[in-house]
This record gives structure tokens, C-alpha cells and sequence, in this order.
């Protein structure tokens, strides 16, 4: 199991990264949330990981943070959710909601997430209900002081646009030239839109 990887960021594509380790380069699938906190080419970084082995397929996925690693694996314990759907669905809303969503059973916020029905939905929320509790340690979920931070605005608006019909290029490159930190998802989504033409 290669449990991280701590290397220079060669390539950035949207959901999908490579991390130069020793001359040797790692293709790392990962969620929008850590695709942000990554920093430009040339940055260093440590990054969690986990290894998914296929009998055809050997799949590496990062993520921002040990919270959303776990998040991930929790995941994974949903029959139905596999690596990639997994990985989706914390692209489409962060560790730290989907924590909240499952904490106080509130299926809204995973809506919109595109591959995602009300079976996977209704699943994740009643059989991660009290395994949830066990990363408390990692991260604290407090209900009544959840707040939407930079990167949860950016991913949440990158999703609408997909679900618009904007490719992945086109919403990323439209997202880089407009997003500043103290936008709000109705902010955002109409400069993109703006930008757009729509």
C-alpha cells in the first residue's frame, strides 16, 4: 500500500495530477478540493494516498488531507461506491459536508452530483451514519457553525457548470480566470456565466 507520496507537482489536469518522486512520475487521480490545494507546477507536496488494485488496473488517488482520505474510505464501504464514484462525490462536495450531510441525515447536499442516484445517496447516509462519528477525531463537524469555505465555493460552481453542459476544460479554465477567495457560489456562478455567455 503506498499510504503517500511526497514529491514536486509535474502536471496539473483537472482530476487528475502527476507527482515526480525520484525521476519516477505518479499519475494521481484526485477530487477537485485537493486539485486546489495543490499550488502551481513546481510546487512540493505530501500528499495521502490510496492504491486501488485491479487484476488490469493498478489506480493511485490523492487527497488534500488525511480527513478526506478517510472520508474516502468510508466511502468505499457503500455497496455500489467504487474508487472513482467515490472520488467524484468529494469533487461534487467536501469531506468536510459530506460529514455534515451524513451527520445530521441531510440527503440535499449531495444532489446534483452527476452519477450519483437516490439509491447511492439514501446508502451513504444510512449505512455511514455511525461510522461517521469514528473520524471526529480527524476533523470536528460543528452543525451550527458550518460555513462554505474557498475551495467547497470553487467545486460546488465547477458541478453546476458540468451539469450546464460546460466541458471540464472549458469550466476549469473559466473558474481560473474569474474565482477570487471572497466569492460566493451565486457570485461565482454569474461571472461564469457572464464569461460564458449564458
Amino acid at each position: 500500500m503506498i499510504s503517500f507520496i511526497k514529491g514536486t507537482v509535474a502536471y496539473k489536469g483537472f482530476g487528475d495530477v502527476v507527482i515526480e518522486n525520484n525521476g519516477i512520475g505518479y499519475d494521481v487521480c484526485v477530487s477537485s478540493f485537493c486539485y486546489n490545494t495543490l499550488g502551481e507546477v513546481g510546487h512540493e507536496v505530501m500528499m495521502p494516498t490510496y492504491l486501488h488494485v485491479r487484476e488490469d488496473e493498478l489506480s493511485l488517488f490523492g487527497f488534500a488531507s488525511t480527513f478526506e482520505k478517510e472520508v474516502f474510505l468510508k466511502l468505499l464501504l457503500v455497496n455500489g461506491v467504487g474508487p472513482k464514484m467515490a472520488i467524484n462525490i468529494l469533487s461534487g462536495v467536501s469531506a468536510q459536508d459530506l460529514s455534515f450531510a451524513i451527520a445530521t441525515q441531510n440527503a440535499s447536499i449531495l444532489k446534483g452530483i452527476k452519477g450519483v442516484g437516490t439509491k447511492i445517496r439514501e446508502r451513504i447516509l444510512l449505512e455511514l451514519k455511525e461510522k461517521i462519528d469514528a473520524l471526529s477525531h480527524l476533523e470536528e463537524v460543528d452543525i451550527k457553525t458550518h460555513e462554505i469555505n474557498e475551495s467547497q465555493v470553487y467545486a460546488q460552481v465547477n458541478s453546476v457548470l458540468l451539469d450546464w453542459g460546460v466541458s471540464s476544460m472549458e469550466a476549469q479554465n473559466v473558474l481560473n480566470r474569474v474565482f477570487t477567495t471572497t466569492d460566493t457560489v451565486e457570485t461565482l456562478l454569474a461571472k461564469c456565466f457572464k464569461e460564458l455567455g449564458k
